[in-house]
């Protein structure tokens, strides 16, 4: 069979090269199950890859943006945005009055001028669109372009002085980062036209904290936020909290906190599966949630808690239980320097004994 093609993720923590060792090691168990919940989704990898298996995939993810991301990508079958459209969407259409919300509040922080202002046209043109899907894909090219125009692709610290200043050495994209948005939506066009497609199951993705999603699923992927042992850890919301705000713009004003240098965004700020200490509390209640489904736990050793004790509660509710190692290997991660230190665990439980 041929290599599986993925969308090019640039999410903190996405498993997409390693998905398909993922999904051969839960295959190798020959586990049986028609349906998966992706309950922490992020940019849809493991719910994208298990569309293209011809499972029914409900993505939930608590973040608007990332929802909205896994709507156009496990929900919708085509691409009905074309490059033209989209490129027309960074002009003030006649008459429509806009706000200039990033122009006023993030000057200096993440983007250039200009591109503040394209932003705030962009999104509100974006906004008004009465088709779902070009809605939606517009969503995509915009949260994607203004990702990978930020130096680690994060939002958490205000370092558009570290993109306009950098002159070259181990790290940076310079050339991407000043690519304008017209010249990025042609690329993530090109990837919607490629990755939507239909599989002849009723996907959804649903927008929802891990542990207030209600949804049923012969299989549950838990993929956490990583804790390391060094005590060093900033949350999902302050890596994202710019697209989370985009994805909720008319709010963005009134829920900025001033006494952040990068002015965060707290929309949907929560401190769920946010705290080292309350971690293994939280997992249990998660997996008490789907305790008649398959659980498929995926974490990296050298982390808090432990893989030890991540079994440990897991075989509590389920009988079978294995622990399985993807070596990271030639895997690893941009921002880690001991990469050949860590391996990727799967914590797989069923209310089954599993044959070894």
């Amino acid at each position: 069979m041929s290599k599986i093609k993925l969308p090019v993720t640039r999410y903190y923590g996405s498993k997409r090269k390693l998905v398909e060792r993922i999904w051969n090691e839960i295959e190798n168990l020959g586990l049986e199950f028609n349906s998966v919940l992706d309950v922490f989704g992020g940019t849809a990898i493991f719910s994208y890859y298990s569309k293209v298996k011809g499972k029914t995939v409900i993505y939930n993810d608590i973040f608007t943006f990332n929802t909205l991301i896994g709507r156009k990508l496990i929900e919708h079958t085509s691409n009905e945005l074309t490059y033209d459209h989209a490129v027309d969407l960074l002009q003030p259409v006649a008459d429509r009055i806009y706000l200039n919300t990033i122009q006023e509040n993030f000057e200096g922080i993440y983007f250039t001028n200009e591109e503040n202002a394209q932003i705030d046209i962009f999104i509100q043109n974006a906004n008004a669109l009465e088709n779902e899907n070009q809605r939606l894909s517009a969503y995509y090219l915009l949260f994607q372009s203004c990702i990978i125009k930020r130096p680690y692709n994060l939002f958490h610290r205000n370092n558009l002085s570290m993109r306009l200043n950098y002159s070259g050495g181990n790290f940076g994209n310079k050339k991407t980062w000043e690519r304008p948005f017209e010249e990025l939506f042609s690329r993530f066009i090109k990837e919607l036209d490629e990755f939507t497609f239909e599989n002849g199951q009723p996907n959804r993705a649903v927008n929802s904290s891990a542990l207030n999603c209600n949804e049923i699923a012969d299989l549950i992927y838990i993929d956490p936020p990583y804790f390391n042992s060094k005590g060093h850890h900033t949350t999902y919301h302050s890596k994202y909290h710019f697209l989370e705000g985009l994805a909720n713009y008319g709010e963005i004003a009134n829920h900025i906190n001033p006494d952040k240098n990068n002015r965060e965004i707290v929309i949907n700020k929560s401190e769920e599966f946010e705290r080292p200490a309350r971690f293994l509390q939280e997992l249990e209640q998660l997996i008490l949630n789907h305790v008649n489904s398959i659980i498929v736990i995926s974490y990296r050793n050298n982390g808090v808690p432990s893989i030890q004790e991540i079994s440990d509660l897991l075989i509590v509710c389920k009988p079978g239980c294995q622990i399985h190692t993807i070596d990271l290997g030639m895997y690893g991660y941009a921002l880690n320097k001991t990469n050949k230190l860590n391996n990727e665990f799967l914590i797989i439980g069923t209310n089954d004994p599993l044959v070894a």
